[in-house]
């Protein structure tokens, strides 16, 4: 009866070892499926997500390139004014300068006329006082 029991006990093993890898092997199934489907759908939402990141990203580079197109041409615009207005002042500068050069150039001609002027004076005064001392010298 021992043989028999054991053979029983064989059998009742080697079933429930069969039924134990059935469902482990259903068990390893459902839970690849479940694994995959999740897969996938995380794989479809990064995949969007990616798709909306690089939208946005293109929609932000276009909004700077626009801001920043627009930021040129008005530094463009005022670099061109300010030249306009430095290049107007420099004329006006340079106009002062030789309007001041030629005030003193003309200063120094009248002051120099003015000097020859009074040395001439002086000379003439001095000829007229030597003139009279000689006459004084020559009557006496």
């Amino acid at each position: 009866m021992t043989d028999i029991s054991n053979l029983k006990a064989e059998r009742f093993k080697a079933t429930e070892e069969k039924r134990y890898n059935f469902e482990l092997k259903k068990l390893r199934s459902e839970n690849n499926k479940v694994y995959e489907t999740e897969v996938k759908r995380y794989e479809n939402m990064l995949s969007r997500m990616r798709a909306e990141y690089e939208t946005k990203v293109s929609g932000l580079e276009a909004e700077l390139e626009q801001k920043l197109n627009h930021v040129r041409s008005r530094h463009e615009m005022r670099l061109h004014g300010e030249n306009k207005r430095l290049s107007e002042e420099l004329n006006g500068l340079k106009s002062t300068h030789s309007d001041q050069v030629a005030e003193v150039s003309e200063s120094q001609q009248n002051e120099l006329q003015n000097m020859r002027e009074s040395h001439r004076n002086t000379l003439e005064n001095a000829r007229e006082k030597f003139i009279k001392q000689k006459a004084k010298f020559v009557t006496a």
